[in-house]
């Protein structure tokens, strides 16, 4: 066999090699794709029953308010500003569902690892920011029966005293949960935990599943990258 059959040969089988590599690349990545689809499904149906059960939420807060309104002739009283504060809040957070539902919506999975992590890291800091808000809401859930003609001059000392307590402990809880859901403390166990509730786990299972697939790439087909 003469130099350049060997040579022809040698390309024809590099090409089909190369060929079989792409492919197994190719599945590899299809795999990988449905695994990712996967963990991303939890996050869908949980911000899909949260849309929903928020609707309901936030038509019942509001006639409440629109209630508490006229029955205090639109006066500032305890309960008006409490329910006033938890409606906002809520409202809030209803746009941030249906903002992480399209977030999740708009991942490409066949999109380069990059890209995908990137727009992960963004999720992850929205929810992080979602659960600051929620926060604030958290104290008024204390003071919303209290009435402003008699609270706080005609209460009795024993109801004084537990109502105070009462809502400073929910100050303080509020207060912590929004100084410290920051993304340099996303490490810490509570936050982690929070996070992890609010849909940070399905993140994570997504992260681990775009770590594998870069691992794949990087042992089939480096120059892929």
């Amino acid at each position: 066999m003469q130099d350049q059959d060997i040579i022809s040969l040698w390309k024809t089988q590099e090409s089909k090699i190369d060929q079989l590599m792409k492919l197994n690349v190719q599945l590899l990545k299809e795999q990988q794709s449905q695994k990712m689809k996967k963990a991303m499904w939890g996050m869908k149906a949980e911000k899909i029953t949260g849309i929903v059960v928020g609707s309901l939420y936030l038509i019942f807060l509001g006639a409440v308010l629109v209630i508490g309104l006229k029955a205090t002739d639109f006066r500032i009283d305890f309960f008006v500003v409490s329910i006033t504060v938890i409606f906002l809040v809520n409202i809030k957070v209803f746009s941030d569902y249906i903002r992480h539902l399209v977030m999740v919506n708009q991942i490409r999975y066949d999109g380069s690892v990059s890209e995908i992590q990137e727009q992960l890291i963004e999720l992850k800091l929205s929810l992080i920011r979602s659960i600051r808000i929620v926060a604030i809401q958290i104290p008024f859930y204390t003071t919303f029966h209290l009435s402003i003609t008699w609270f706080p001059n005609q209460a009795q000392m024993p109801w004084l005293v537990t109502q105070l307590i009462v809502t400073g402990i929910f100050t303080l809880l509020a207060s912590w949960v929004f100084l410290n859901f920051k993304p340099e403390n996303a490490s810490n166990k509570w936050v982690k935990w929070m996070i992890s509730s609010a849909g940070g786990t399905q993140i994570e299972k997504f992260l681990e599943q775009l770590a594998e697939l870069d691992s794949l790439k990087n042992q089939y087909d480096p120059l892929s990258l």
